[in-house]
């Protein structure tokens, strides 16, 4: 659009269309959006020491850092972190699906899955198992439970027993300081003792 001027040879008439299409290039001070709708200059002002003045940006630590007009304000991504830019005007901070580097987890339990929860000192899953697999578990401690069954053998307090009524110690050398009580002894398949037999003998024997 050319510039709109007055020569000192144009007639009135001239001038005042000038003058109106001069009016209509600015437009309307009553449409301005600014807090100031005195005048085009003072919107302008204003719009200027809006985007002109710096502000302050801290973290946990009171460390200050001040943005100023033309800065870019960047958002660093941590570890396990990533922070993306979309349109419009967004910022998306979000943890990673795969966090890695961790030292410690401060919680009174954690759910892993829906089932399973790490609490202090103890691994539960609310379906009443946990199911470590075919890993070995290791552990210097001692491990507890009403009863541990491996295969068709259970340990319970003070009993070892057998889904299928037998346990095999195999050629294992069985050691005791205590007593060996059973309804039956048999070596070798030959009977060697009985209850009833034993409690005969000890009388017959005195």
């Amino acid at each position: 659009m050319a510039v709109r001027s007055v020569a000192i040879t144009n007639t009135l008439e001239e001038f005042r269309t000038t003058f109106n299409s001069l009016g209509s290039d600015v437009g309307d001070i009553g449409n301005l959006e600014t807090t100031d709708t005195s005048n085009i200059v003072a919107a302008i002002n204003e719009i200027n020491s809006a985007v002109t003045t710096a502000f302050t940006i801290a973290d946990d630590t009171s460390t200050t850092q001040q943005v100023n007009s033309g800065d870019v304000f960047r958002i660093s991504s941590g570890s396990n972190i990533t922070a993306t830019v979309s349109a419009t005007d967004t910022l998306t901070v979000a943890l990673n699906s795969t966090v890695s580097g961790l030292t410690s987890i401060a919680s009174t339990a954690a759910t892993i899955g829906t089932t399973l929860v790490l609490g202090s000192g103890s691994i539960t899953d609310t379906g009443g198992t946990v199911n470590f697999g075919d890993d070995n578990i290791t552990t210097t401690g001692t491990i507890t439970g009403n009863t541990l069954t491996n295969g068709t053998i259970s340990i319970n307090s003070d009993d070892i027993t057998s889904s299928t009524g037998t346990v095999n110690f195999d050629d294992e050398n069985l050691t005791t300081t205590g007593s060996l009580e059973a309804a039956t002894i048999t070596e070798d398949s030959v009977r060697v003792a009985t209850r009833p037999f034993a409690i005969a003998q000890s009388i017959a024997l005195g």
